[in-house]
């Protein structure tokens, strides 16, 4: 038998709907760095960042029977997380609760309309990623896609905290000019990285 880590994220779904705790885990295993790195970049306090992930998988496994098998996960995952860090950011503008949405998602059927979008504009930011001098690229992709702490990617790469952090402005600096230069439509996304 395969182990999960070997199976795709449609074979995951599958099995989580019938309701395998060992599914869950792989995913949780697979997208919570992933998904912690891009709540970070909302909130000042990464104790903010971390309750949105686990409330998203929370009700990722109360909602699992509800999840369609050919529905992609990643995109699935971080558009739950949007919705729920700006639920929250409009929450605390206007100080009124409101009414979160992410769990509405596992049955709105526009998923599909905004995973395409979401897909479209996170291919363009990638592709102006790839501009980035190597370093750059390699540094801004461990802390802000994949969710590594600064201390963790100076770590891995044998350099300082501080280089770290200075590669990190560099490469938002230009990627700020870049996006700048592109359709309005990136810049929302784009924001979401930055």
């Amino acid at each position: 038998m395969k182990k999960y880590q070997e199976y795709s994220d449609g074979q995951l779904a599958t099995l989580l709907k019938e309701g395998k705790v060992a599914a869950f885990d792989e995913l949780y295993r697979r997208y919570s760095g992933k998904l912690l790195g891009f709540a970070r970049t909302f909130f000042v306090e990464g104790a903010d960042a971390e309750e949105v992930v686990q409330e998203i998988f929370i009700q990722l496994w109360e909602k699992r029977k509800k999840i369609k098998s050919d529905q992609n996960i990643e995109s699935f995952l971080f558009t739950c997380v949007k919705n729920r860090v700006f639920n929250q950011l409009r929450a605390r503008k206007k100080e009124v609760r409101l009414e979160e949405n992410a769990a509405d998602a596992l049955v709105d059927e526009s998923y599909v309309e905004e995973s395409s979008f979401f897909e479209s504009r996170k291919a363009a930011v990638f592709q102006i990623l790839g501009h980035l001098p190597p370093t750059q690229k390699e540094i801004f992709t461990l802390s802000k896609l994949e969710g590594y702490s600064h201390q963790e990617i100076a770590d891995m790469m044998d350099v300082s905290i501080r280089t770290v952090e200075h590669h990190i402005y560099l490469a938002k600096k230009q990627l700020k000019s870049q996006v700048l230069k592109k359709v309005p439509f990136i810049i929302l996304l784009f924001s979401i990285f930055l």
